[in-house]
């Protein structure tokens, strides 16, 4: 064990518990794993705290969100408390990990680390200097290069209930089985989400989730049969869900609002995805960065091969002068590339300047069904190439 304070470094502590643990804990059939309990209190973080065993849950006593940018921009003089509370873990320096999940050797074998749970409890980056959203901090890292040449697989990891503030990349899982994200606040980040490398049967539901504008709010790459549902994500990020040579994926029941197009932006060779029964609006304000793409990259921008997006609801608030390029109608779909797409029985509602579902000249196969009105349609191939069934009027 460490004579070191939890309250003076908890990384160092955590790390001399695990230490602690896999000495008393040394054979493949003596492993039931621990739990790590954070009292409520604040606890600085020096030391990256490195989870090399299966079956370890750290909990606290609630994940203690606040909203540090809505305090940084308000008055607090009247305010009751002005510190996120419950289990809250300071990153002190730049460029720190709060936790890496890896552990060296085999995907397939030894390397493998299994059930491994973060619960209720506050992960804090403090602040961005210089640049806003950048500071190099991380709050999860899983699944890091281990120098062996290979990437250390996860299975049935669990991220529930956690607060994330101010980190430039709040959680970043490589090579995910079965990982489940949920119940979390995952705001004021430059990025919040990233599924890297691959993964397959992972879900992301029921997540606040707002990362800033040069980042995204969930990416996913090379993923198979993931489900991103019934999550609220705030307007900042700039791409909202980026899927990157994605198959099988679920995107549903989830309430986007952006300042931004590029919503859902899918990269790639994605195929036989389903965007299904989601809540998109479409604003601006001042104040903030100007958009990484104009309004014809569309809210949500397809490419891939037998997709489908259906029984979703667009609404533009946007004025004529709001729209770039000038004089232009946002697009609402853009089906940048493939074929065989599908999309049927959505509903757009654009009081100011009319929106658009287009079709690049390069796809074919497209079946655009009760999706939009003649004015709100735009296919660049030849007529034979598509299938549209206009919204009535």
């Amino acid at each position: 064990m460490t004579s070191t304070s939890p309250f003076t470094d908890i990384g160092a502590v955590i790390n001399a518990i695990i230490a602690d643990i896999k000495a008393t804990q040394t054979t493949q059939t003596t492993r039931p794993g621990a739990v790590i309990y954070i009292p409520p209190g604040h606890y600085p973080l020096l030391t990256t705290m490195v989870i090399d065993i299966s079956y370890l849950q750290i909990k606290g006593a609630g994940h203690g969100f606040m909203s540090i940018g809505i305090r940084d921009g308000s008055n607090t003089s009247g305010w009751r408390e002005t510190q996120p509370g419950a289990s809250h873990i300071s990153v002190v320096n730049s460029n720190t990990a709060a936790f890496v999940v890896q552990r060296a050797g085999d995907p397939g074998t030894n390397g493998r680390l299994n059930s491994i749970i973060f619960r209720d409890f506050c992960i804090d980056g403090l602040a961005f200097s210089p640049d806003y959203y950048v500071n190099g901090k991380v709050g999860i890292s899983v699944s890091s290069d281990s120098g062996s040449g290979h990437y250390s697989d996860n299975d049935s990891l669990k991220i529930e209930g956690m607060g994330f503030v101010y980190l430039e990349h709040a959680l970043v899982v490589q090579s995910a089985d079965a990982l489940t994200v949920t119940d979390n606040f995952i705001t004021e980040c430059g990025n919040a989400i990233e599924l890297t490398n691959a993964g397959q049967a992972c879900k992301v539901t029921n997540n606040s989730i707002g990362a800033g504008w040069i980042g995204f709010s969930i990416f996913a790459e090379n993923h198979q049969g993931l489900l991103v549902s019934g999550n609220n994500i705030f307007p900042v990020g700039r791409s909202m869900v980026h899927l990157k040579n994605c198959s099988e994926c679920a995107v549903s029941s989830n309430k986007f609002k952006s300042y931004y197009s590029g919503m859902i932006t899918f990269e790639g060779a994605c195929t036989e995805n389903l965007i299904a029964s989601n809540a998109f609006r479409r604003e601006t304000i001042g104040g903030i960065a100007a958009p990484m793409v104009d309004d014809l990259f569309g809210l949500i921008h397809l490419a891939g091969d037998r997709n489908a997006i259906t029984g979703n609801f667009f609404s533009i608030g946007l004025a004529s002068g709001e729209v770039t390029p000038p004089g232009s109608n946002p697009t609402v779909v853009l089906v940048a590339a493939g074929v065989d797409n599908y999309l049927a029985s959505n509903y757009l509602v654009s009081p100011g300047v009319p929106g658009k579902v287009v079709l690049d000249g390069s796809t074919t196969g497209t079946n655009v069904l009760y999706s939009a009105r003649n004015s709100e349609f735009l296919a660049y191939g030849a007529p034979g190439t598509y299938t549209f069934q206009p919204t009535g009027g």
